[in-house]
């Protein structure tokens, strides 16, 4: 392999690998840059995207605040029980129905 051969190589070599690396050539500053933020093929920065998860862990921790009022409304636990009574087979020697006499 001749000298400019090797060069040819190298200079693809780097072009490819800056491609895949998902930059771009800036004229305006005239260097390259990684992160261009018209670049489509850039993934959202990092602190975007823990912002996004900080705000669904918020979400769910207030959805879980409104599970925990559900499950522990004494209210509905009363209402829960009764339905439950109400469907359950009645007791033997009995027709089901409570009387006093």
């Amino acid at each position: 392999m001749g000298f400019w051969e090797a060069v040819v190589l190298i200079v693809a070599i780097v072009v490819i690998g800056k491609v895949m690396s998902g930059g771009r050539w800036n004229k305006e500053k005239g260097r390259w840059e990684r992160h261009s933020p018209d670049n489509p093929y850039v993934r959202a920065s990092a602190g975007d995207e823990v912002t996004l998860l900080r705000k669904e862990i918020v979400r769910l921790n207030e959805r879980v605040q409104t599970l925990e009022k559900i499950a522990i409304d004494p209210s509905r636990q009363l209402s829960d029980e009764i339905e439950r009574l109400r469907h359950s087979p009645p007791r033997a020697g009995g027709n089901g129905h409570h009387t006093d006499a």
